[in-house]
């Protein structure tokens, strides 16, 4: 019994906590909804209303009146989360250091059988590889020391929309939002599908540093000044000589892209043991020694940890699978699915007394999923499920 009352009283405290700045930031019903509707989608691991309703505890008991309002609350025009996400940024951002890997990636959110919402457009299902209607979401974490991932964005949006104007218009509104908070410390780190001049000129003009795969088809320029292909360039270092890393040949070199002389960049290039086609990143980053090129695509190597990520957001959140009509309503509960995320690296980061005692209520199902999340989230709903009055009461929000 103490054990339980001690797991109670911790995580509402840390609920608490994790919301306090945000609720300093909304209207007095935003400080009633966001604790609730928070709450509701860790404890039924879902973004449908009616699942996320069932963990409300309110002067309401009418399950269908209950969905509605906050149904109402995720539509209204009063409802905006942008200064709510601002605080948590702020919130979070001493966690972000000048050498922490900020990991830049677009995800889908399919939705082949929508009809009805506004601005859908046609997405590539990464799970049937076909294209369908859907929503772009673009994701921005910090990965941490002990494979923490703090969620900095989850940005849904369609192309049709208006206000968007293009993909490269919201990456560069994500981005420097994103940046500005953390006043610069991190090091983007991109897939190939970031291989853009847009994408550059943005991270040229934040003046941030950046590692990301290219596709090789690029135009570079050489040390001695020749234009080159990157592939070729790549197969030319390599025909010079190459450097052993574990089971990898590297290489690396100072080069430059055309119409931007003036910021030099570092290529790195590595070929594992029977792979014939190299991985090749460019960066801000200054490349002289093997050592440094070892930096580099360590770096590379933690942007998998966002594609973990989006597996348990789809998995184990629900992303895809909630039911809402409204354009701002879906975009708004995208935002809400990033902060219960950021509340369970809350947790790992400050207590590892409450991390524990919720990873021991892991159902046997889940205790050897090597990603710490699906067993820490498991063991909070696996309490909730056996003490189903115990957490369901609002922490107090700022008078």
């Amino acid at each position: 019994m103490v054990c339980k009352d001690v797991l109670i009283r911790k995580t509402r405290t840390f609920l608490s906590e994790f919301l306090r700045p945000m609720l300093a930031a909304v209207d007095k019903p935003r400080r009633r909804f966001l604790p609730q509707v928070l709450r509701g989608i860790l404890y039924s691991g879902s973004l449908v209303m009616t699942e996320v309703g069932r963990w409300v505890r309110d002067d309401c008991s009418d399950l269908f009146h209950r969905e509605k309002r906050l149904l109402n609350h995720l539509g209204s025009s009063e409802g905006d989360l942008t200064a709510a996400v601002r605080c948590y940024r702020q919130a979070v951002a001493a966690y972000v250091q000048p050498d922490t890997a900020l990991i830049l990636d677009l995800t889908d959110l399919a939705k082949p059988r929508a009809k009805k919402m506004p601005y859908l457009d046609l997405v590539r299902d990464g799970s049937e590889k076909e294209l369908v209607k859907g929503y772009w979401c673009i994701e921005v974490y910090a990965y941490l020391k002990g494979k923490r991932v703090l969620p900095l964005a989850l940005e849904a949006y369609g192309i049709p929309d208006p206000a968007v104007g293009s993909e490269n218009l919201q990456l560069a509104r994500v981005v420097t939002a994103v940046h500005r908070v953390l006043e610069g410390q991190g090091v983007w780190v991109a897939d190939c599908g970031l291989d853009r001049w847009e994408a550059y000129e943005m991270w040229f003009s934040l003046h941030a540093h950046f590692v990301v795969r290219q596709r090789g088809d690029r135009t570079i320029i050489t040390p001695n000044g020749t234009y080159m292909i990157l592939r070729d360039y790549v197969e030319h270092l390599y025909q010079r000589g190459s450097y052993q890393i574990g089971d990898c040949r590297v290489v690396f070199s100072r080069v430059c892209l055309p119409g931007n002389l003036t910021q030099p960049l570092s290529l790195v290039a590595s070929w594992r043991t029977g792979q014939n086609e190299p991985l090749m990143l460019l960066t801000t980053l200054v490349v002289e020694t093997i050592a440094q090129a070892r930096q580099v695509l360590g770096y590379y190597r933690q942007r998998w940890a966002c594609e973990e990520v989006a597996q348990f957001l789809k998995g184990r959140v629900g992303l895809e699978r909630f039911r809402v009509r409204r354009y701002e309503a879906m975009r708004r509960l995208i935002l809400l699915a990033m902060l219960a995320l950021g509340f369970l690296t809350w947790i790992l980061l400050r207590s590892r007394d409450l991390t524990k005692r919720l990873l021991a209520w892991t159902s046997r199902f889940r205790r050897d999923c090597p990603f710490l999340y699906y067993r820490l989230l498991d063991g909070l709903q696996e309490f909730v499920r056996l003490n189903p009055l115990s957490l369901t009461r609002c922490p107090p929000g700022p008078r």
